[in-house]
């Protein structure tokens, strides 16, 4: 609710900046006239739906990472449970190494939103100089950021492994359609009102582990086949 109003006031007053900028035109005529255009409601309502959009669509994806930073404690907490549920193995509670695994996880995700960022920037770039193919960009990019969401996810597992951080991404970059499928199951579920918020990251990190453990598992058969 926060992020909608927020989005609507915000919309509103990017709109009102952009409607009544007064473009430098050299002839006054034709500066009268285009702006008499730009000023219509048509095109007021216009922009103003499109800024409502991309404030939209940034909110929503810094919230989702907020998410991720917040909730940190809680996600690694419960990788954790999954992980002794399955195997047996038992983590004894170390409160430093608690507090490493929390800071591990908030530099990931602000790595993956930055990063994210980036290449969003980049690909909408790019979209203006290549036609009718930057309708491709879209799903593209949706898939750019689901890999993000389902790396968080499945770094809480790597981390228990002691990986690096760049262990870690070169471990989920060779895994990385399970991340894609993580992070879409992830992204797909939160678009339930309310009750996906609640159900799509507990589903992610779920799942995740689940998936890590089959993975190890499968590669300790084949190294040591009975």
């Amino acid at each position: 609710m926060g992020i909608t109003a927020f989005t609507i006031r915000f919309a509103e007053d990017i709109t009102n900046h952009i409607v009544y900028l007064r473009l430098p035109i050299p002839e006054i005529r034709m500066q009268s006239t285009f702006q008499s255009f730009f000023k219509s409601d048509f095109i007021t309502g216009l922009v103003s739906i499109v800024v409502g959009l991309i404030v939209f669509y940034i909110a929503s994806k810094i919230s989702k990472y907020l998410v991720l930073i917040m909730l940190s404690p809680l996600f690694a907490y419960l990788s954790e449970i999954v992980e002794e549920k399955i195997t047996g193995v038992v983590y004894p509670f170390n409160f430093i190494q608690f507090l490493k695994d929390i800071l591990r996880g908030i530099k990931i995700a602000f790595r993956n939103f930055i990063l994210e960022f980036v290449l969003i920037g980049l690909f909408t770039i790019a979209g203006f100089f290549v036609g009718p193919f930057a309708l491709l960009i879209v799903p593209f990019l949706w898939l750019i950021s689901t890999y993000f969401y389902g790396f968080s996810m499945i770094d809480y597992t790597c981390e228990r492994r002691k990986l690096t951080v760049a262990k870690s991404v070169e471990f989920i970059r060779q895994h990385r359609y399970l991340a894609i499928a993580n992070g879409s199951a992830y992204t797909l579920l939160e678009m339930l009102p309310i009750v996906g918020l609640m159900i799509a990251p507990i589903n992610a990190v779920v799942g995740a582990t689940t998936a890590v453990l089959e993975l190890e598992a499968k590669t300790t058969k084949t190294h040591h086949p009975s």
